[in-house]
């Protein structure tokens, strides 16, 4: 079976505030990346993230700024 099923007192939409938690699949729609590109800046320490248990949970602050520093200034000529 591919089809989730909706528990009670979770979204099924992702959260929109930037103190909120994503799970890796939410960080990665977020980014437009795969999953494994997710779990590879994980595990190399590149992005911030928090273990609640066995599950791995990012915020979006982090994620945010993660992108802010992958910025590639513009040149001006």
């Amino acid at each position: 079976m591919t089809e989730r099923t909706h528990r009670p007192g979770r979204s099924a939409t992702p959260a929109s505030s930037s103190g909120d938690l994503l799970t890796v699949e939410q960080a990665a729609d977020y980014l437009n990346i795969t999953e494994h590109f997710v779990r590879r800046l994980i595990r190399e320490r590149r992005i911030p993230f928090l273990k609640v248990g066995r599950l791995i949970r990012l915020r979006r602050s982090d994620i945010e700024a993660y992108l802010a520093g992958c910025m590639i200034p513009a040149v001006r000529r």
